[in-house]
């Protein structure tokens, strides 16, 4: 009988933990993608085919964010990327956002954009855009999206 409640406690762990949503975890949480999503978060790493590419926003002294509101209560703006030295006022784009495919995707609907850096990135764009979440934390989001010839991933961290 120990034995039979032994592999029972097993099989229920290695299951439980196996059946994690994004590859890059969490393998557990309490909150939904949804709530772990709405908030203010900062990039902190910029790849582009692989290479390291966060310098290119220090050219223009400018590190993007992006902010996330309760897509129950959002009127125009469920989504807003930031970037300029001032990361709190200058808005790149603005736009609706949705997460899909089981909440696996994050689709952006942008309805307001500017591109006064002249930067080529799917984080400033006029595009409907889907990404795929790898990881989606309280404290980090992480994105990837192939767009125009190139594999973009993104790391943010946030204070939610």
């Amino acid at each position: 009988m120990k034995v039979r409640i032994f592999l029972a406690v097993i099989f229920i762990t290695t299951a439980f933990f196996s059946c994690k949503k994004y590859p890059d975890g969490p393998s557990l949480s309490f909150r939904s993608p949804t709530q772990r999503l709405i908030g203010k978060w900062d990039l902190k790493e910029y790849r582009v085919d692989g290479v390291d590419s966060m310098s290119i926003f220090s050219n223009y002294h400018t590190i993007p964010g992006m902010d996330f509101k309760d897509p129950n209560r959002v009127d125009s703006a469920g989504f807003i990327i930031r970037g300029g030295i001032d990361t709190a006022n200058y808005v790149t784009s603005i736009g609706l956002y949705e997460l899909t495919n089981h909440k696996k995707n994050l689709v952006l609907h942008p309805s307001t954009y500017v591109n006064d850096l002249n930067l080529f990135s799917p984080l400033i764009s006029t595009e409907d855009l889907t990404f795929d979440i790898l990881r989606l934390t309280h404290k980090e989001f992480w994105i990837e999206i192939d767009f125009h010839s190139h594999h973009y991933e993104m790391h943010y961290a946030g204070d939610q």
